[in-house]
């Protein structure tokens, strides 16, 4: 569980304070996010494919270049991967 200790990673969290099963979705969207291979294939080990892909069809932390790369990785369809904006009222102050 090395990746779990690492500071670019974790870095707004305690070490070893992190529960991998009440967590995952915000392990997998760092890893997915900052990780490197190694931390990839640990991600892929502990959780499995179909969480990863889950996770990566509905985050909204991830940018759009991971994003992009990750659905190419896993042969998502975009359409599928990028998750649908809110369309409703904007706040007064994002109005032009």
């Amino acid at each position: 569980m090395y990746t779990l200790e690492k500071r670019n990673l974790f870095w707004d969290t305690e070490a070893g304070k992190i529960d991998i099963q009440k967590n995952a979705r915000f392990v997998i969207e760092r890893v997915l996010q900052y990780g490197d291979e190694e931390d990839f294939r640990w991600a892929l080990d502990m959780y499995g494919a179909d969480v990863l892909k889950d996770v990566l069809k509905k985050s909204r932390v991830l940018d759009k270049k991971s994003h992009n790369f990750w659905c190419m990785y896993f042969t998502i369809n975009p359409e599928q991967c990028f998750p649908k904006q809110s369309i409703g009222k904007q706040g007064a102050f994002l109005r032009r």
